[in-house]
This record gives C-alpha cells, sequence and structure tokens, in this order.
C-alpha cells in the first residue's frame, strides 16, 4: 500500500490567511459577509482594562470636581438660600419674622453644621446634570445605538424626577407637616422652639430622600424594558402596592400626620401607575420591534 505524500494532502497543503503581521498585532478582517470590517470592530478602537479604568477615574474626578464647583457656589450665595430653605417654616407659622424668631441654635458651633448641611443639598442639586452626563458619557462608547437611545432619555428623566422629589419634599410636605405640628402646640398652648441644626437637617435630609425615592418609577420603566417585571404583573399587585407606599410614606414623612400622609401615599402611587402606563408603551414597541425584526429574517 503506497502512502501519499505530504504535498498531496489537500488539508496540509491549505494555508491560513495571514491576520498577524511581523509584530503579532492583528489586522482588520473582513466580516463575514464579505464586507470591509468597520472601523473599531476588529481593530484598535478596543479599550483595555486599564484604559478602562484610567476613563472611570477621569469621570469621578469630573463628577467630584462638579460637585465641589456646587458646594462653592452655594457657600457664595449661602445667606440667601438659608433664608430660601425657611420657606416651609415661613408658611407654618404664616410670618418670616415670626419663623426667624422660633429658629435658633443651643451650641455656638451649631451654624458650621448648618452651612454644611446647605452648601451639600446646594452642591447636589447643581452637580446632579453634569454629574448624570459624565456617567453616560462614560458607559456610551459600550452602548449600542438602541441602547444609547435609552440611556439618554433615562438620565433627563432620573434628573427630572430628583428634582420634582425635592420640591414636593420641600413645598408640599415640609409645610403641611410643619404647620400641623405648629397649629397642634398652639392647641396645647405650647411654645416651640426650633433647634438651627435639627430644621436644617429635616429640610436637607427629607428633601433628598424624597428626591431619591422619586427615582422608583424609572427603575420600574427600566425592569420592564429588560423584561424582568412584565407589566401585567404592576397591574395585578396594584392592591399591596398601594399599601406599601403608604407603610413607607408613614416612616418617610417626618410627622407622619393624617394631613401629609395621604398626600405622600396618593403622589407616589400616582408614579407608579406612571411607570405602569410608560413600562405599558415600552413594552408594546419592543414587541413590536422583535416582530419587525423576525419579518427582516423571514
Amino acid at each position: 500500500m503506497t502512502s501519499r505524500k505530504m504535498s498531496d494532502d489537500p488539508y496540509n497543503d491549505y494555508e491560513p490567511p495571514e491576520v498577524f503581521d511581523s509584530g503579532d498585532v492583528p489586522k482588520k478582517l473582513d466580516r463575514i459577509d464579505g464586507e470591509p470590517a468597520e472601523p473599531g470592530e476588529a481593530e484598535g478602537e478596543g479599550m483595555s482594562f486599564l484604559e478602562h479604568l484610567e476613563d472611570f477615574r477621569w469621570t469621578v474626578g469630573r463628577s467630584l470636581l462638579a460637585f465641589f464647583i456646587g458646594i462653592a457656589l452655594a457657600a457664595i450665595f449661602i445667606g440667601s438660600i438659608a433664608n430660601w430653605l425657611k420657606y416651609p417654616l415661613t408658611f407654618a407659622y404664616g410670618s418670616a419674622e415670626l419663623a426667624s424668631e422660633n429658629l435658633i441654635t443651643y451650641r455656638p458651633m451649631g451654624v458650621i453644621s448648618v452651612f454644611i448641611q446647605i452648601a451639600f443639598l446646594s452642591g447636589l442639586t447643581l452637580s446632579m446634570p453634569f454629574v448624570l452626563y459624565f456617567m453616560a458619557a462614560f458607559v456610551a462608547p459600550g452602548l449600542t445605538d438602541k441602547e444609547r437611545a435609552v440611556v439618554r432619555p433615562a438620565c433627563f428623566a432620573a434628573f427630572v424626577l430628583f428634582v420634582s422629589g425635592v420640591l414636593f419634599a420641600f413645598f408640599v410636605i415640609l409645610p403641611l407637616t410643619l404647620a400641623f405640628s405648629v397649629r397642634l402646640n398652639m392647641y396645647f398652648g405650647f411654645d416651640l422652639l426650633w433647634a438651627a441644626t435639627d430644621y436644617y437637617n429635616m429640610v436637607v435630609w427629607f428633601s433628598l430622600t424624597t428626591g431619591a425615592f422619586f427615582q422608583f418609577p424609572l427603575i420600574i420603566v427600566i425592569l420592564v424594558f429588560l423584561g424582568v417585571i412584565p407589566v401585567q404583573k404592576l397591574r395585578d399587585h396594584r392592591r399591596i402596592v398601594f399599601v406599601g407606599l403608604m407603610v413607607f410614606s408613614a416612616f418617610l414623612t417626618p410627622g407622619g400626620d393624617f394631613v401629609s400622609l395621604p398626600i405622600t401615599t396618593c403622589c407616589m402611587y400616582a408614579l407608579y401607575e406612571l411607570a405602569i402606563w410608560v413600562g405599558a408603551r415600552v413594552e408594546k414597541k419592543k414587541r413590536e420591534q422583535e416582530l419587525a425584526d423576525w419579518d427582516d429574517l423571514d
């Protein structure tokens, strides 16, 4: 039996295409459909882990810089901001003079705490749009065009919801809660004095907490978009969600009184219904897109 020569073997005669040059750097490959590769598909534009880490470091640095610039701007106008933050107390007393007379400090350095709290909230609020922009710019290169189209409105919605939550807490919940407290103390004949540190601490952190909680409709819509939660399940659990929001609002509102509690609960539930409405539209659009993709394959 005669053995075949090596040169006659088609498998041994096959020479693979040159993918690597002398420097072992991958060359640009063509796609499987024969079209030339787009820039960045198979060459040079991919980032290493260290490059991503460096980009993330710059993102964090820019965000912190925006935050500190916001604090600096707040420090310049700290007096005007402090007077503006007295609005809930002014509403409760019906007079700016009475509000200022009943706002005191027990400790000589208590004003430092007030200064820090006011500057923190103001700096966070002013820097929020820039921080969201820097975060979106960081994740955008790794996203597809469809995902980028989702990230942009999501960042805008997050900012709008946060500001709406802060304004709702400041102009609705806090004035009603403090007014209820003032009226109740007057009914019992008590003199009510407000510690400046306690007052501004309540205003700052309650506003921040409410602004953060206002993000939950956006989270629900994102979960619907990812297919984690179907809209029908959100509709089926309306009663449970309403009771849960009522319990949460009781802990969220400073006084837990019967005036601010129902208003907060109804507002939160309205946001839940808004999330269902937006989620239904997102789910419908996603289903239509999937059907269109199947038609293209056919």
